[in-house]
């Protein structure tokens, strides 16, 4: 939702106790929303699922999410994502074409 970029440092002494660690403050410029607005709450439960497991392929991590293995598969396919990629690998663009398939599944199937 936003780029963020260093904005300054803050020095030791303006806290207390004066801590051991250097403070800095950042500043975020907001971007445009990556993709529908109805779709956050399904975007970010696939980024949930994706980081859950730890080293788990999308094909795995996503399952529970998506219904089953080969649910993920035809999402994947469907938003050009390789299902046998890491969670890690997808920017939030990935994600929110993963997001647009399940929904687009979800409403043939109604």
């Amino acid at each position: 939702y936003a780029h963020a970029r260093p904005a300054g440092a803050v020095p030791r002494p303006v806290f207390w106790p004066q801590p051991n660690v250097d403070s800095g403050l950042v500043a975020f410029a907001r971007r445009p929303l990556p993709g529908p607005a109805r779709l956050r709450a399904d975007v970010f439960a696939a980024i949930d699922a994706a980081f859950a497991q730890r080293r788990k392929t999308l094909r795995t991590a996503l399952a529970p999410w998506a219904g089953s293995p080969a649910a993920v598969g035809d999402l994947a396919r469907a938003a050009e994502v390789d299902p046998g990629a890491r969670g890690e690998t997808l920017d939030i663009a990935a994600f929110c074409r993963l997001a647009a398939a399940r929904a687009a599944r979800a409403a043939r199937s109604d």
